[in-house]
């Protein structure tokens, strides 16, 4: 990701969002970030590169929900995000905690959708060795075919209705 594509997407959410370089500053210090307008320019020409937190805080004033989307990445989900938050704020037994736990719950996933089926409505074909008793629907001969469902075959051919 270059400096002038992180530039073009700042300048582009701002414009979307309809606020002037000066409404973004005044916004900006609600999170504690003291810029000028013209180092918001700056961010927008790729000049210079805003910090983590003001780019987080441009992304919230943006209501940029997921700033990651923007720069080809998966797009995480809200609650996702929520997540990621909490585990930030947890300390170093807690992240160890969720960790662990993350890790066997992937293993254990993962361990089970491999032996599983791939699909719930897939019936395996019978094969037969020998291709000459192969008994396809409506053949001529209903070779094994019962006499009614012959008859019940023969019936729905010949109406004109069907």
């Amino acid at each position: 990701m270059t400096k002038q594509t992180i530039a073009g997407f700042l300048k582009q959410l701002r414009r979307t969002s309809g606020f002037s370089a000066n409404e973004v500053t005044d916004r900006l210090q609600e999170y504690d970030i003291n810029i000028s307008a013209k180092t918001l320019y700056g961010y927008e020409s790729g000049l210079s590169m805003p910090n983590a937190d003001a780019f987080v805080a441009l992304c919230k004033i943006y209501r940029c929900d997921n700033p990651l989307a923007l720069f080809g990445t998966p797009a995480l989900k809200s609650n996702e995000l929520g997540i990621i938050e909490k585990y930030r704020d947890l300390d170093s037994h807690g992240k160890e905690m969720v960790d662990f736990t993350l890790l066997k719950e992937w293993e254990r996933s993962t361990a089970e959708a491999a032996a599983a089926p791939k699909a719930d409505n897939v019936i395996p074909m019978a094969v037969q060795k020998d291709a000459s008793c192969l008994n396809a629907a409506h053949a001529e001969d209903y070779a094994g075919a019962p006499e009614e469902l012959r008859q019940l075959e023969e019936a729905i051919m010949d109406d004109e209705d069907f």
